[in-house]
């Protein structure tokens, strides 16, 4: 088997969309800790606004930043589920006090079930995106499984040390860009394997 790392746009463009929620969700903590701050009555409360506020901060400078501060996402699962815990905390309150609307006290626990989606989703977007050439076909990585393409519909494999492109029998193809340096060796013993792989079925 082959394992070939690759940009998959999809995934790329997921990847763009975790820092800005983080921005919105550190805004949304920012404007709560200024509420349970101003009704605070005594100073457990403020502790609470504190370490909300504490929370808020760096939820927004790792949105801004995550790039260049965590590019390849290993705090962002543990800044989630911080996010989490705080927007259950934030539900739970509100229910045992009573105040608000029934759909006030609902959204906390709609925006939880939400980002504990999205903390499984993130946790897939962040891992290794490779290209697998196996002895049953082509597996490519997806935004929620991988997909395995059979060597029986493809038409053809070509494999070069910027992209690789997969052509099916309807004319129709996939590429992808290559994000490691392949030798002049590794690149002609893949294009040979698809070969053979492609010829076997057509037997």
């Amino acid at each position: 088997m082959y394992r070939v790392a690759i940009k998959v746009d999809g995934i790329e463009n997921r990847k763009k969309s975790v820092g800005v929620l983080h921005i919105v969700v550190g805004f949304y903590l920012l404007i709560k800790s200024g509420e349970i701050s101003s009704n605070a009555t005594n100073g457990s409360y403020n502790l609470i606004a504190l370490l909300i506020l504490l929370l808020a901060i760096v939820s927004l400078i790792y949105g801004f930043s995550r790039k260049r501060l965590d590019p390849y996402g290993k705090y962002n699962m543990w800044l989630r589920l911080l996010q989490i815990i705080t927007l259950l905390y934030f539900g739970i309150s509100v229910l045992r006090s009573g105040t608000g609307s029934s759909l006030y006290n609902v959204i906390f626990f709609i925006w939880s079930a939400l980002f504990t989606m999205m903390l499984f989703l993130e946790r897939r977007i962040f891992l290794d995106t490779e290209i697998k050439f196996t002895n049953e076909g082509i597996i490519v990585p997806g935004l929620y499984k991988d997909h395995e393409i059979s060597w029986n519909v493809l038409e053809d494999v070509i494999v070069r040390h910027d992209f690789i492109t997969i052509f099916n029998k309807n004319k129709k193809y996939l590429q992808y860009q290559v994000l490691q340096d392949l030798s002049a060796l590794e690149i002609a013993k893949m294009n040979a394997f698809c070969r053979e792989k492609i010829e076997q079925t057509k037997r």
